[in-house]
């Protein structure tokens, strides 16, 4: 699983870096910025990982009480990321035109969306 993160890791950047256009004194604020966002986000991928293999340990005898505190850790994730999400825009938009970080969002939420449609497709509806 981390062999397969830090790849996607490293897919994320090349296509971050072949749809900006930085200037040097933008990439060199960036880079750092970005470095530290998808840290935090790979943090709360890991809640979503354990998350998932609770659901899986759980799906055959899945209770109410169970179903509710998954609910619950699944919108405590959600939230986080968009909280994550919002503090780097507000960071990078110190240092990058408002149209660059709207970019940067913008192809940030479709490799997650990317991502999230994957994992949509393997994970099974609850009983």
């Amino acid at each position: 699983i981390q062999l397969v993160r830090q790849s996607a890791h490293t897919d994320r950047k090349i296509i971050l870096m072949g749809n900006m256009n930085f200037t040097s004194d933008e990439s060199a604020n960036f880079w750092p910025a970005w470095n530290e966002y998808r840290a935090a986000m790979s943090a709360n991928g890991d809640r979503t990982l354990a998350l998932i293999k609770n659901f899986a340990e759980n799906y055959e005898s899945m209770t109410d009480q169970k179903a509710n505190q998954i609910l619950t850790d699944h919108f405590s994730i959600e939230m986080q990321n968009v909280v994550v999400k919002q503090k780097f825009s507000q960071e990078i938009n110190k240092f990058l035109p408002a149209q660059k970080v709207m970019r940067i969002i913008q192809i940030e939420n479709k490799l997650d969306a990317a991502i999230d449609l994957q994992l949509a497709a393997e994970i099974p509806l609850a009983k």
